[in-house]
This record gives C-alpha cells, sequence and structure tokens, in this order.
C-alpha cells in the first residue's frame, strides 16, 4: 500500500522492536539510508536491529565508522520490518522470506520497480537516493538531525550521484547535502576518505581496469573472472567503481563492468550518458536500476557469450539513441 511522510512516520513512532534490512552487496546509498533510519529509530528509544549477511568492504567500515549490522537473524517478535534501497524481494538475499512474513513490514525505495511491496510502501523515483528519501522521513520524524546521522545521509547521497555528476542529481540532492553539511557532517573525512585514502589493493585494481579494459563503438568494459579477482586479493564490492571509471572516457557513451562474483555468477554494473537507457539493458538481463546506473546478478558458465550478449543489447541502446 502507498503511503504518505506522515503516516510512516506514525508506523515507526508506534512500533516498539524494529528490525531493518537493505539490499545484499551493498553500495554507499544502502549503508547510508539503512544506517541513519538505525540510529533515528535509536534516539527514538526503539529497539532495533539492523541486518545484512554480506560483508562490508573495508573501505565502508572507515566511512562509517562503527557498524552494528548483524549477519545472524534473532527472532524479536519485531513490530515492523523495514527494507531501504531494495527494489526486488530477491535483493534481500538470505533475510527474503523473513522480510516477506513480517507482520508488518515498509519498503523505502528510490527504483521505479514495485517488485517489492510492503503493507506500506514509500518509493519515491524522483529522488537520486534512498538516503534522500530517508532524510525526508527523519525530519519528520522529529529527530534530532545529528552530526552522525547527516555524515550518513551525505555519504549515500554522494554515493548514489557519484559525488553529484550523475544525471539523477538534482536541485534537491544539493539541498540536502547543504541541510547534512550544516548539521555537521564530517565531509573532510569522508572527502579524505572517498579520495585520498586509496589502498594498494584499490590502485592493483586500477591499474588491472586499465590494463584490461576494452571499447568498441562508444562501449567501455571489463570483464574480470573469479580466478583473477582472488589473484589479486579483491571482493566485488572492490570493483564497484570499474564501470563509473570507463565511463568517463571520452568516447563511451556506455561502459559495464562484468566481474565474476563466485564461479559462474556474475555481477553486471552499467553505467550511461545523458541520453543513454542502460536500465532497459539490465532488465533484459534480469537486473533494473536507473536509466543512467542499472545492474543485474547472472548464473552462467559461458562468460564470453555473455559478454557478447550484453556488447550486442549496447549496441541497440547506442543505435535507438542516435536515431
Amino acid at each position: 500500500m502507498s503511503t504518505t511522510l506522515i503516516k510512516l512516520a506514525n508506523e515507526i513512532n508506534n512500533a516498539r522492536k524494529i528490525a531493518i534490512f537493505t539490499h545484499k552487496s551493498p553500495d554507499l546509498d544502502a549503508i547510508g539510508s539503512s544506517l541513519s533510519l538505525y540510529y533515528a529509530c535509536k534516539d527514538l528509544g526503539k529497539e532495533v536491529d539492523i541486518y545484512l549477511k554480506d560483508d562490508i568492504t573495508e573501505h565502508y567500515i572507515d566511512l562509517i565508522i562503527e557498524n552494528p549490522i548483524k549477519k545472524e537473524f534473532i527472532d524479536k517478535k519485531y513490530d515492523i520490518m523495514i527494507s531501504t534501497d531494495t527494489s526486488s524481494p530477491n535483493l534481500l538475499g538470505d533475510f527474503k522470506d523473513i522480510f516477506l512474513n513480517a507482520k508488518k513490514k515498509i519498503v523505502i525505495d528510490h527504483h521505479a520497480s514495485d517488485l517489492l511491496q510492503g503493507d506500506f510502501t514509500y518509493r519515491q523515483s524522483k529522488y537520486s537516493s534512498c538516503s534522500e528519501i530517508c532524510y525526508n522521513i527523519i525530519k519528520t520524524l522529529k529527530v534530532n538531525f545529528s552530526p552522525k546521522i547527516a555524515s550518513l545521509i551525505f555519504i549515500g547521497l554522494t554515493g548514489d550521484t557519484n559525488s553529484f555528476i550523475n544525471t539523477n542529481t538534482t536541485a534537491n540532492s544539493f539541498y540536502v547535502a547543504y541541510k547534512c553539511i550544516k548539521a555537521g557532517a564530517d565531509i573532510t573525512r569522508i572527502n579524505d576518505l572517498e579520495y585520498k585514502s586509496k589502498t594498494k589493493k584499490i590502485i592493483d585494481l586500477e591499474k588491472y581496469l586499465l590494463n584490461n579494459y576494452k571499447i568498441e563503438n562508444g562501449i567501455s568494459y571489463c570483464l574480470i573472472t573469479h580466478k583473477k579477482l582472488n589473484e589479486l586479493g579483491a571482493i566485488k564490492e572492490d570493483c564497484d567503481f570499474f564501470s563509473s571509471k570507463l565511463l568517463t572516457i571520452k568516447e563511451a557513451k556506455i561502459s559495464f563492468s562484468l566481474i565474476e562474483q563466485y564461479p559462474d555468477y556474475y555481477s553486471l554494473s552499467m553505467r550511461g550518458k545523458l541520453g543513454y537507457n542502460v536500465k532497459e539493458i539490465a532488465t533484459k538481463f534480469g537486473g533494473g536500476g536507473h536509466i543512467s546506473a542499472s545492474g543485474a546478478k547472472i548464473v552462467t558458465n559461458n562468460a564470453i557469450k555473455l559478454k557478447n550478449d550484453i556488447i550486442k543489447e549496447c549496441k541497440i541502446q547506442c543505435e535507438k539513441n542516435e536515431n
């Protein structure tokens, strides 16, 4: 059931025990939105737990400072369960059935997909990030907008806008960023960690990307196998910057990275410049997302065919745009 901010705030205020979930392979928006809401609920005096099975990268841990996330579910007879930044039930991973069978569930999301529904659903695709939506929820809850919460909102906001350069950036994105900074978000530390604290592992991954990417007909891409991922001492999340980096090439119209996260299990990340709808492409491979930033999870034992199929769809999208 679609809901309003006031109704959503009332449901949270009336609950005593709350569980929060976000999508597997979390990005900065998943982390920023879920954790900001977690601390807001804590400030309201709620008994609240946050769940995520996947590991958070060392880089993300440095950004959020502390990690209250639980990997194993504790059945506390929660009054409500909340999902943030999650467009599909399958993206909840091991917690999918727990959430779907909740006594009362709330879905907060900014993706256009309506595959995941709650008893109360607040989906606003006009916003750049779920963190931007959570800012409105937290203000409606009348919680103290502390520097900690402001920092988490800012992290999620900058993550999904790629530091305000993606086409999903709006005037409201900058307004929320301004309110975060005014509230004491530690942007100096955040920016230092984001842009001035690369580990040797990340430098090695950048080196691999620059030595192994391909570009043809305005499509830039990179394929990395599970074996190579292990050789580099990396996990899929360490490579999440690949597709964005590849789109910085002047000739590139669409970029994608295809990473073998586990044997025969591939993570597709896509980016598109203005006018190129990568969501249409990702949807054909069982994924989704936004017009300029989308992805999918694909099981196959034929990576070369998969790569070629993606390139074919990218070419179709390029031709559609040019016509």
